[in-house]
């Protein structure tokens, strides 16, 4: 019922015609289907349950176009139910069509008429409450977004600051490491919002592929290495596609800072591909590959990132090798 209540039809024709005639047309039309249920029961049941139709075509009526809908579908069918379907033909006081019972029968129909209006007035006010506080909700969520990136930004120039202060080359690289990842964050967040605003899902292909531009840009890529992201058309929910982003920033910085000799040419790839049973992140690229004893190292931060992220959104990671270092990140749809 609340999804009758839903489809409105007098306000989906209000475009190109009056309210009116909306309701007129929603009247014929629960009208003409309950004429066709009529001859089809009397193909089994001549005669029988004049006014076994009555009622539901009421009730329908009245949910999809409103109460006055739903007393002209209750008068006609009434009147056709006494006309037509109860012997003999014709508009006569006989038999069950007497005054008495045409009015009760007429009286229940309004009732009928009366709760579903109120359902369906109840409906749409439930509807609009939602949206309002659905508004809202994102009106606080846009204003919390930007405070977040305000506070990033923040928190970087103050990193940024004390980096440049910074007496020895081992702070200073702590520092630009911690400001790196911050800095990642910052951009991950930008892109999604930019591409997402208010939706509940991210648009992944136009997400990665943005993200994917700006990283090349941040860290300088030039024309030496190459960055290629390929992803497919997908969308995911806020949560999962910022941390898909964290992942990405993690693994492409540390294949432009350690997969090539410093001033050597490569590539590397980001590929996001939907399968059968949900996603697979590979961010892969040709450079020198990772140590002999990369399974043996013990969790560094950049490492223990990627894992954490990956555990967050439910998924698995597999690292590989082929030709230099590759990471798979599957996850369900």
């Amino acid at each position: 019922m609340r999804g009758l209540s839903k489809i409105d039809l007098p306000a989906r024709l209000a475009p190109v015609l009056p309210v009116w005639a909306g309701e007129l047309i929603t009247a014929l039309v629960c009208l003409a289907t309950a004429g066709v249920m009529r001859v089809l029961i009397d193909v089994a049941l001549p005669g029988a349950a004049p006014f076994v139709l009555l009622f539901p075509a009421a009730l329908v009526a009245t949910l999809v176009g409103g109460w006055r809908p739903g007393l002209i579908t209750l008068t006609v069918s009434e009147l056709f139910a006494w006309s037509y379907l109860i012997p003999p033909r014709g508009f006569s006081w006989k038999g069950d069509a007497t005054p008495a019972n045409l009015a009760a029968i007429y009286f229940a129909g309004a009732i009928v008429v009366g709760v579903a209006q109120l359902f369906r007035t109840g409906s749409r006010q439930d509807a609009a409450d939602t949206r309002a506080k659905l508004a809202a909700r994102d009106l606080m969520l846009r204003e919390l977004e930007h405070r977040t990136k305000n506070n990033l930004q923040t928190v970087a120039a103050l990193l940024g600051v004390q980096m440049r202060r910074a007496a020895d080359e081992p702070a200073r690289q702590a520092l630009r490491q911690a400001l790196s990842r911050i800095d990642s964050i910052s951009e991950a967040q930008r892109n999604l919002y930019a591409v997402g605003d208010a939706a509940k899902s991210v648009d992944m292909a136009a997400y990665l592929q943005g993200l994917c531009g700006n990283l090349a840009e941040a860290l300088f890529l030039g024309e030496l290495v190459r960055l290629d992201c390929r992803a497919d058309a997908g969308e995911l929910d806020r949560d999962r596609a910022v941390a898909i982003g964290l992942i990405v920033n993690e693994l492409v910085t540390n294949a432009a800072k350690h997969a090539f000799a410093e001033g050597g040419a490569g590539r590397i790839n980001v590929v996001f591909e939907r399968e059968r049973r949900g996603y697979r992140l590979i961010v892969e690229d040709n450079g020198r590959g990772l140590p002999a004893d990369f399974s043996t190292y013990r969790l560094g931060l950049g490492r223990g990132l990627v894992e954490a992220f990956t555990r967050q959104i439910g998924g698995l990671l597999t690292v590989g090798e082929g030709p230099g270092a590759r990471f798979e990140v599957e996850l369900a749809a």
